[in-house]
C-alpha cells in the first residue's frame, strides 16, 4: 500500500465519518474506522495493480507492432 493510498482512505472514511448523524457515530467504534480505512486502502492498491497489468498488457501491444516490419510496396 502507498502512502498515498492511506492518505485517500483516511479522507474517504473521514468524509464517511461527517455524513453520518452524531448519534450513528457513538455506534461505531474507532477500530471498525480503522479496518474500514485498511479495507479502503487495500482495495485501491489492488485497483492500482490491476491498472499496471492492464499499461503492460497495452506496452506488450504496442512493442509487437513496432517489431514488425512494414511491408512497402
Amino acid at each position: 500500500m502507498t502512502n498515498h493510498h492511506d492518505v485517500l482512505a483516511k479522507q474517504a472514511v473521514e468524509q464517511f465519518r461527517q455524513a453520518l448523524s452524531h448519534e450513528t457515530r457513538e455506534y461505531i467504534t474507532a477500530a471498525q474506522l480503522e479496518d474500514l480505512e485498511q479495507s479502503i486502502s487495500e482495495l485501491l492498491s489492488r485497483e492500482r495493480g490491476h491498472i499496471a497489468d492492464l499499461v503492460e498488457a497495452l506496452a506488450r501491444t504496442l512493442r509487437s507492432g513496432v517489431d514488425k516490419p512494414e511491408l512497402e510496396l
